[in-house]
Formats: structure tokens, C-alpha cells, sequence
């Protein structure tokens, strides 16, 4: 799946344009919400990455939505809102990752093929976003200052205590779960190969998607063509914690 900088990327540009009642809760809770984006593989060592992401995502999407929806917790919804962002952009480019990875990143200009892991091609991924969007100076201050208010901590410790640890069948304290979460933190890897290699497919090879289908897109293009999709995730989201409105189970897969 990709990493931190690809994942706050792509969610803080969904917020520069979505609807009041969305970008409203991301205002007042945005440490939320950027820790929602970053997932569950930002938690050093719990099992909570793994066992999270191999749950059914209607189960997980909707269960913490009538959650929410019982308990009126806004900073539960901006950390879901980021989670699902998170989502969004797992499913299309965790195959892209495994299929590259399995047949090899090209070189650029027709440079061979060369085998590179899986966390190997998040890492060029994550690299590229830095230097080509974000910028080296703000993802260093990113890395810096993130920090989480105590309050927000707290409700989003409450969301996994109260829901998430049983989704992921995870048996944890409070204690536990709340430090797990406090010691969350960012970095910025080295990358192997990152003139050489193509790891955005910017050259536009071909390559499997999860339903099956060939595509040449590029991570920039998938991202482009992802934005509204989870701009109507996040939309359905906010609809079933707001109002309890039945989960459109096809939306989540």
C-alpha cells in the first residue's frame, strides 16, 4: 500500500474541494483526519494493519458509521472521513504495487525491467510525491510538527476500543491502544533508483488492475481519476453517520 506522504497527499488535496458539511468537520478536527489518512500500517507494531485490511471494508465502513451516528462524535467522523481517503487510494494502487512488483519496474527509456519489492515501489512512490509535489521543506515540517491534541487522541482511542480492535479481532487496552496511537510518526526513506526507475509509470506500461482489467495509467493519473470517487465515498460516509443511511455496499469495493 503506499505510504505516508502518497496518502496525506492525496487526502489533503481532497479537502480543497468538497462540500461544506464535509470540509466543516475536517476544519474543526483536521489532526483527525490526518491521522485517519495515514491508515493502520503507521501503527508500529500492532496487528492492526494487516488484520484491518484483510476485513470486509462494508463491515468496517458501516459499523463504525452507526457508531458514529449513535455516539454524534465529530472527531470520530473527521478520523473515519481520513481512513477512508486511506481506503480509497489502497484499492486501486496495492494492485499496482503487486503487479510491478511481480513483473519488475522498468527503467526509463526502455532501461530493463528491474525486481523491486513491494515496500521498495512505496518507497520510490512516496519519494516522488515529496519531490515532485509536496516539496522536501514541507514534508520535513511535516514530519516535525505532527502532533495530535490530547482530546482528539482520546475520542479516536474511544473509536478503537469501542469498535475497530473487534473488527480486527485485536485484543488491546485502552492504555495500550492510546499509546499505539500517540506514537505515531512520519519519515522520509531513502529511495533506490529513483532517476532510473520508473516507479509513477510514467512511461505508461500496462498493468492489471483489481477487477481484472489492463490499464496504462499512471500513479499521477490514478490519483487524478480517483479523486472523484472518493469524493463520493466520503460523501456516502458522512450521509450513513449522520442520518443512520443504509451503506450502498457496492461504493465500498
Amino acid at each position: 500500500m503506499p505510504r505516508h506522504f502518497t496518502h496525506y497527499y492525496f487526502s489533503n488535496t481532497l479537502t480543497k474541494d468538497t462540500s461544506y458539511a464535509l470540509s466543516a468537520i475536517i476544519k474543526l478536527y483536521p489532526d483527525a483526519y490526518l491521522l485517519g489518512s495515514l491508515g493502520t500500517e503507521c501503527l508500529t507494531g500492532s496487528e492492526h494493519d494487516e488484520r484491518l485490511r484483510s476485513a470486509d471494508p462494508v463491515q468496517i465502513f458501516g459499523v463504525t458509521a452507526r457508531h458514529i451516528f449513535k455516539n454524534g462524535s465529530k472527531c470520530q467522523l473527521s478520523y473515519m472521513l481520513g481512513y477512508l481517503a486511506h481506503y480509497a487510494l489502497d484499492r486501486v494502487l496495492l494492485p499496482y504495487e503487486e503487479y510491478f512488483a511481480a513483473n519488475g519496474v522498468a527503467g526509463y527509456f526502455g532501461g530493463a525491467a528491474e525486481t523491486q519489492s513491494v515496500r521498495d515501489i512505496e518507497i520510490g512512490i512516496d519519494r516522488h510525491i515529496v519531490r515532485d509535489y509536496l516539496g522536501q521543506e514541507n514534508a520535513l515540517e511535516l514530519v516535525d510538527r505532527l502532533t495530535i491534541r490530547k482530546p482528539v487522541l482520546e475520542e479516536i482511542c474511544n473509536l478503537y476500543v469501542d469498535v475497530l480492535n473487534d473488527l480486527a479481532d485485536v485484543c488491546m487496552s485502552y492504555r495500550k491502544t492510546y499509546a499505539l496511537l500517540e506514537g505515531v510518526k512520519l519519515d522520509i526513506p531513502l529511495s533506490e533508483g529513483l532517476g532510473r526507475l520508473d516507479y509513477m509509470n510514467r512511461e505508461n506500461r500496462e498493468w492489471r488492475m483489481a477487477n481484472g482489467e489492463m490499464t496504462n495509467l499512471s500513479v499521477d493519473e490514478v490519483m487524478k481519476e480517483q479523486y472523484e470517487i472518493a469524493y463520493d465515498l466520503l460523501e456516502e460516509y458522512m450521509a450513513m453517520a449522520r442520518s443512520n443511511k443504509t451503506i450502498a455496499e457496492e461504493k465500498f469495493y
